[in-house]
């Protein structure tokens, strides 16, 4: 859009003192009008927070594991497990951060696949908690944003309101949307950082993983926020 940007809480403002304008001239819109206004009110904050989520969810698994490992030193030692090799030596994060992937930063990190296993482990739950956040805002964001469209729609077709205010709860939608796919993006690389972490945890001769149910229940996750943009997208 050219100009200035117009965002979610400007956008709430000029609906609400439009929509408080034309209930004015009749008396049997006030409820519709209220209700609005109060969907209007908690849709911002959700709308905050999708934001928050999303620039949260560009984060990704390397950077969230190497920010970690700075509070460890740059040398520690371990247990390990039953297969690690020696004495499961951690080498910090200055070797770590150098890596460039997940990956090669679990390698260099942890010997051994019992102590790189607890590591991926840790982190794909820290991802669960995250993404379970993200999806419940989401929900939020798309149960206010349909309460507003459905509403505005119901009084554009009335006359009740103009065509501008009709674009510009759309263009709000529309801002949220993809708020959501920002969010969906994010997952997904993590989604293939973990992925290609699996093979750092199967013991050897052996194809199954102890993470392939936190794989499978990372894709289930990404599907749910796929159909949350999705309904809001048909909403729109």
């Amino acid at each position: 859009m050219a100009g200035r940007p117009v965002t979610p809480r400007v956008i709430a403002t000029v609906l609400a003192s439009a929509l408080a304008l034309s209930a004015c001239g009749d008396g049997g819109n006030d409820t519709q009008s209220t209700t609005l206004a109060a969907v209007q009110t908690g849709d911002s904050q959700a709308e905050e927070q999708l934001a928050k989520q999303a620039a949260a969810l560009q984060k990704t698994v390397l950077q969230g594991a190497a920010a970690g490992g700075a509070t460890g030193g740059l040398i520690g030692f371990g247990l390990g497990g039953s297969d690690d090799i020696g004495s499961g030596i951690s080498i910090g994060l200055g070797a770590g951060a150098a890596a460039g992937s997940y990956v090669a930063f679990v390698q260099r990190k942890y010997i051994g696949r019992e102590s790189r296993l607890r590591q991926v482990k840790k982190d794909l739950d820290a991802n669960a908690a995250e993404m379970q956040t993200t999806i419940n805002v989401m929900n939020q964001v798309l149960a206010a944003q349909k309460a507003e469209l459905d509403a505005l729609k119901a009084q554009s077709a009335a006359g009740q309101i103009s065509g501008t205010q009709m674009q510009q709860e759309i263009t709000e939608a529309n801002g949220n949307l993809a708020q959501m796919q920002i969010a969906i993006d994010g997952a997904t690389r993590r989604q293939g950082e973990f992925a290609e972490a699996r093979s750092l945890t199967v013991k050897r001769g052996q194809s199954a993983s102890p993470i392939d149910g936190d794989l499978a229940a990372l894709q289930n996750q990404i599907g749910q926020m796929r159909a949350i943009a999705n309904d809001l997208a048909t909403a729109i």
